[in-house]
């Protein structure tokens, strides 16, 4: 009697362990890399699918999704089906790739600071593929020039899901782009300044 028991005890706590590890592995499959980078301004995920990206953007009130990937990163059916699930959900879709460069091109990088300078395009979601390298480029560009962070302050808060070799190439554009944007605030002060 006292066996069936314990058997039924263990039988129930690993039913219950692997319902939890199902749901987690479900969240993190379902909002890949998704995470809050300032609350109520901008956030970031890898690409997702059409039902989750609706939920994030009606969830976290979204008006810009910022798309980083480059054409043939994703393919056709992905764009229209993120093209469609942002125009139905009353969001701004811009997709605009972004160059995964340790090298900070001023005209490369005009698009993505003509997004960030918007205050209409808050709040937002920023993506590339994984919601990795090139997302965490355009949020420490992002944090240098609208919460003066440093680079290192910014990067110090980023997660990087499991992909540290990433980092060093995310460091090295980081303080090339701290430069930049010193020089660039140097030339013009407004610029770069959410109002």
């Amino acid at each position: 009697m006292v066996r069936r028991w314990q058997l039924g005890v263990i039988s129930l706590f690993l039913a219950v362990v692997a319902g939890i590890g199902g749901w987690i592995f479900y969240q993190q499959h379902h909002f890949k890399h998704f995470a809050v980078h300032e609350p109520g301004k901008v956030y970031r995920s890898a690409w997702l699918g059409p039902d989750a990206l609706a939920q994030i953007i009606e969830t976290y009130q979204i008006r810009a999704v910022v798309n980083l990937c480059n054409p043939e990163e994703m393919t056709p059916e992905q764009w229209e089906e993120e093209r469609q699930t942002v125009k139905g959900a009353g969001a701004m879709l811009y997709a605009v790739p972004l160059p995964n460069s340790v090298n900070v091109d001023a005209r490369s990088w005009e698009p993505h600071l003509a997004i960030m300078d918007n205050k209409d395009n808050y709040p937002m979601l920023v993506h590339c593929q994984h919601g990795v390298t090139r997302t965490s480029m355009f949020l420490t560009a992002y944090d240098i020039l609208h919460r003066h962070k440093t680079a290192a302050d910014s990067l110090a808060v980023q997660p990087t899901f499991g992909h540290a070799r990433a980092d060093v190439h995310v460091h090295t554009f980081a303080e090339n782009f701290e430069k930049f944007a010193n020089e660039r605030v140097a030339a013009n002060p407004s610029a770069g300044r959410v109002q």
